[in-house]
């Protein structure tokens, strides 16, 4: 049986601005009322909910830590009083620090893990309440290219996002057959103005995107993804079967089989 969106109030983390911004737009656009979540982001969160208003969709920002448990269900109990309900949450805010392994400090290591499962375990602890209490209910985290792609500079980032996975395992068995739990997995598919995500893929030794496509050795040529990509992947996770439960899709073109 397959989801309909529509009216249903989806929950982004990190929604203020980048990837997470086309995300709440793009679900927006298909009729469900978003939650704009941000930390110290007002006036970027708010662009977003202003853009998703002028294009006629409901949206709401609400400011929370997501690495502070009582933040976390502050943020889940603000949403249900919103509109009533809570259908999709969505994990997409990340911490992510360049550092040589070397110079990685306990704090840098606890702002990985803090934002990238602390945050998540608890959000999604509080949001299951209310899904199995409405009887239906999604849960999708982005956990980035740590399933098959090793970033040196990146190591706590990479640490946490493959415990994000186990947990979205877990966490489909816990809650089944209520509510589904998935994972997207993409490539780097968004390219900051400052050039910091070129920097990061220059550093691991692969070419920059010139157009839409890079080669990747000497035959294979990779189309670069891009946030509506991610997006796309978002929204079927959201709506599809319920049958599909517990999975990490890997979203990189075929990249990863190269």
């Amino acid at each position: 049986m397959t989801a309909d969106i529509t009216a249903k109030t989806v929950l982004i983390t990190g929604a203020a601005e980048r990837a997470g911004r086309v995300f709440a737009r793009r679900f927006a656009a298909e009729g469900a009322n978003v939650v704009v979540n941000h930390w110290r982001q007002a006036d970027l969160a708010e662009e977003t909910v202003a853009l998703i208003h002028a294009d006629g969709g409901r949206a709401r920002a609400i400011e929370a830590d997501v690495s502070d448990t009582e933040a976390a269900r502050r943020l889940v109990a603000e949403t249900v009083a919103w509109r009533g309900d809570l259908s999709v949450l969505i994990h997409n805010a990340s911490s992510l620090r360049s550092k040589e392994f070397e110079d990685v400090t306990e704090e840098d290591f606890d702002a990985s893990f803090g934002i990238n499962i602390r945050g998540p375990f608890f959000l999604s602890q509080a949001a299951a309440e209310v899904m199995k209490r409405q009887g239906h209910g999604r849960i999708i985290a982005l956990v980035g290219n740590s399933t098959n792609e090793a970033w040196p500079n990146l190591i706590p980032h990479g640490l946490s996002k493959t415990a994000l996975i186990r947990l979205m395992e877990q966490l489909a068995v816990a809650l089944s057959p209520t509510v589904q739990c998935n994972a997207v997995a993409p490539t780097q598919f968004f390219r900051s103005d400052d050039g910091t995500n070129d920097a990061l893929r220059e550093y691991r030794g692969e070419p920059l995107v010139d157009g839409d496509t890079y080669r990747v050795g000497s035959r294979y040529e990779f189309r670069n993804g891009d946030a509506d990509d991610v997006a796309e992947t978002l929204l079927f996770l959201a709506t599809c079967s319920s049958y599909l439960n517990g999975t990490v899709i890997r979203l990189d073109g075929g990249k990863a089989l190269y």
